[in-house]
């Protein structure tokens, strides 16, 4: 998901964000000398990088709720800044952990906050467009009873609650201690109309992205224009590039492949044939009809497993579509086709996919040594069976 409001984007985080994580973790602590800095001083002092690491992989992992209790904050250059969260709280104001299942999370209060740990960006407007945005998220989703908790010492903080719209509701008169000083705890209330009459005077307009309904498509012949339209396409084909392969049309300085329409018959064959032991599909949008991209998996004899492979059409991409795509074909793999095993295998550098496999439960098996544009380059052995996509399903379902 990405949210977009003037020169900000909030957006879910990926597995690059871990190691700013780390660093405003270890190094660039500044920040945490406003965030409840009566818990940020231990939790940094006992801050473990490795064990931090493997717990956020394995959040990485899980499915994002359909809304999100946390984004993270992007410049519009690209520059990750910090992140904004929600949490939900009681008709006395407090921390709420555990929510009935049976409960319209609408209905109930949350409060909001925000962090933005790279100090280069305390100034300049950035904390007031990014919460900005996430308080439109929430109310465009229904989620009306708004606050924002912090203390009386964080007077960035204080100022950025009123100058949106916020209202004090409750103090706790010398509740915290900070630095050998008494403070008070501060809850604020959003007024819906001094909000609006906030976004009335400053303007902008909020894009919330989602990814659309994907399936897949056999197709037909009369189809396969659009896999020699990809095939073609340097930037779809780029990956494929530099590669040490014999492959009748095959160009290595772009990576595209020539498939004339003489072979488009022969190519669905080879994937539906009787007995075949493989897939080939379209990805379309199912709502439009427009193909995105494209899977497929077939057995390799020799490893006993599936080799499996994605192409998404360059014009896709950066559209979220990525993680729903792969569920798709892990779907067709383990539930329909009853596959054991599938392999994946790309350069180590490729951190996108990397994250995207991981989030779907893939497992590093080892690496190959292979030569790309006559370098050395070490590509990763991924690998998941369909005992542990079963067993990874059936804890997802008892979680939700």
């Amino acid at each position: 998901m990405q949210i977009k409001y003037k020169n900000v984007t909030l957006r879910d985080m990926r597995e690059s964000d871990i190691d700013d994580e780390i660093r405003w973790s270890t190094v660039e602590t500044q920040w945490s000398l406003w965030d409840a800095p009566w818990e940020m001083e231990e939790e940094l002092a006992n801050f473990d990088p490795e064990a931090h690491r493997k717990k956020e992989l394995e959040w990485l992992s899980k499915p994002r709720p359909d809304h999100r209790l946390s984004l993270e904050i992007e410049t519009a250059d690209g520059v990750h800044i910090g992140s904004v969260s929600s949490y939900c709280i009681d008709d006395e104001l407090e921390w709420q952990g555990q929510i009935p299942g049976d409960v319209d999370r609408k209905t109930l209060r949350w409060a909001v906050g925000i962090d933005i740990e790279d100090s280069a960006y305390w100034s300049g407007g950035w904390g007031t467009q990014a919460l900005t945005a996430y308080l439109l998220y929430h109310l465009s989703e229904g989620y009306t009873r708004l606050y924002t908790q912090t203390w009386s010492g964080n007077l960035r903080m204080v100022g950025l609650a009123e100058k949106l719209g916020f209202r004090e509701c409750r103090r706790k008169v010398g509740f915290r201690q900070v630095r050998g000083e008494l403070y008070d705890s501060m809850t604020f209330q959003l007024d819906r109309d001094t909000f609006e009459a906030y976004l009335a005077s400053v303007g902008g307009e909020l894009q919330v992205l989602r990814s659309p309904a994907l399936e897949l498509y056999i197709p037909q012949e009369k189809d396969m224009w659009f896999a020699r339209q990809m095939y073609e396409d340097r930037d779809t084909m780029a990956y494929n590039a530099g590669w040490p392969i014999s492959y009748s049309g095959y160009h290595p300085d772009t990576g595209c492949i020539d498939f004339p329409e003489n072979r488009w018959a022969d190519k669905i064959k080879r994937f539906t044939a009787d007995g075949a032991d493989s897939f080939y599909a379209f990805v379309r949008e199912t709502e439009t009809g427009t193909f995105v991209g494209e899977v497929n998996f077939q057995h390799t004899a020799s490893k006993k497993w599936h080799d499996m492979g994605v192409v998404l059409y360059a014009p896709f991409r950066g559209k979220g579509y990525g993680g729903p795509v792969l569920e798709l074909l892990l779907r067709q793999a383990f539930l329909k086709r009853g596959v054991e095993r599938l392999h994946n295998s790309f350069e180590a550098e490729r951190d996108s996919a990397l994250a995207i496999h991981r989030r779907a439960g893939f497992r590093q098996v080892g690496t190959s040594q292979w030569t790309r544009f006559g370098e050395p380059v070490t590509l990763l052995e991924l690998e998941l069976t369909r005992e542990e996509y079963l067993a990874q399903r059936r804890k997802d379902n008892a979680l939700s």
